[in-house]
Formats: structure tokens, sequence, C-alpha cells
């Protein structure tokens, strides 16, 4: 049982995890043929259920939390176990589907996943032996906060997000506006584009300046 400075933050945590079970629904709904069917996309079905197995746990972990009289000890090294088995099937199921075309960010998803279930087992651990308790539930929380994030990045990139980094963004703007002709330097005019040189006008400045006799 987590001390009752705690109860409102697991209480939250509830209340968010559920939220973002719903709206994960949501945006897998979108593009169900991805998920099932004849076109169902592996990379498409491992990032579904990565984001939807850290929101369950965030959930379930909130709900054991605030039951009266129950180990949160027990309750996070179970679920920290089944979810340590369940990113191995999901990096077995990738692997099988796209072994000559896995990418690195489709392996560290599951990396991240994968060290966030152990640091949550290492905890867990700890919580068992009843020392700091009050530092093992706040590490606990720790971890919530970190399966929230996953959670949020994946369901984005379900949604069509095609890349979280704000550099690659940035440059593939920047790319895009080369392509159709609006940079800066292209927008403006120099001098030798608004007026004319001596070659064009056939007349050098010996020409002009003295008078003919």
């Amino acid at each position: 049982m987590v001390p009752a400075s705690f109860h409102d933050f697991f209480t939250a945590s509830a209340t968010v995890a559920g939220a973002l079970i719903g709206l994960l629904f949501v945006a897998v709904s979108v593009s169900p043929e991805k998920l099932a069917g004849g076109g169902a996309n592996a990379v498409h079905q491992a990032r579904a259920a990565a984001a939807f197995s850290a929101l369950v746990n965030t959930l379930v972990i909130a709900l054991v939390a605030l039951l009266p009289g129950t180990s949160l000890g027990d309750a996070a090294l179970g679920l920290a176990i089944a979810g340590m088995a369940t990113t191995v099937a999901l990096f077995t199921l990738l692997y099988g589907a796209r072994r000559h075309q896995l990418r690195r960010h489709d392996v560290s998803m599951l990396v991240i996943l994968l060290a966030l279930y152990g640091f949550q087992l290492n905890n867990a651990v700890g919580m068992g032996s009843g020392l700091h308790q009050t530092g093992r539930d706040s590490v606990q929380g720790l971890i919530s906060i970190g399966f929230f994030l996953f959670g949020i990045a994946r369901a984005w990139q379900i949604a069509g997000a095609r890349n979280l980094r704000l550099l690659s963004t940035i440059a593939t703007i920047i790319q895009r506006q080369a392509a159709d002709g609006t940079s800066p330097t292209e927008t403006g005019h120099g001098p030798t584009e608004t007026g004319h040189s001596p070659a064009e006008t056939g007349h050098s400045p010996a020409e002009t300046d003295v008078p003919r006799q």
C-alpha cells in the first residue's frame, strides 16, 4: 500500500492513462487496414501494441496503488515481466516480417520500451524488501511518466506523424522550399537583375561620355 501522499498522483495517472488509451483506439481506427487484413503493416502493428502495453501498464499500476491493502511491488514486478515478454515478442514479429528492411528507429522504439520495463523490474524488487519504500514509490511514479511519454510518442506516429525530431522537421521544410524555388535568395532581385550592364546596352562608358565630332 502506498502512502497517502501519493494518492493524488496515482489518481491523476489512472485518469490520464484511461483517456490516452481511448485516444489510442481513435488513432488506430484512422487506418484499421494497417492492423488487420491483407494490407496489415508489421511496423504499424508493433507501434500500436507497444503504445497499448505502455499505457495499460501505467493504468494498472495506478489502480493497484489506490487499492487498500495491496502490494504495489508485486503488481509492478508481474507487469514488468509480462511487459518484457511482450516487447521481445514484438521484436520477433518485426524481425520476422521485415528482416532485411528493419530500420534503426523501429529497433530503438522496442529498446526504449524494454529499458523502461527493466527499470520497473529493478525498482519492484526493491519494493519487496520494504526498505526506503517512499523512495521506491517516487521512482515508480517517474517510471510511469516515462511510460506516458513513450505511449504518446507512439500514438503520434500511429496518427500519421512521420518524424518527432525538431531538426529533421526543419530540414524537411527547408528542402521543400528549395524544391519549390521559394528560397529567400530567389525572391529578391540583385543589382545585375534590375539594371543593364554595358555589354547588354551595346555602349561602353567611353561612347556615352565623349561627344562625337
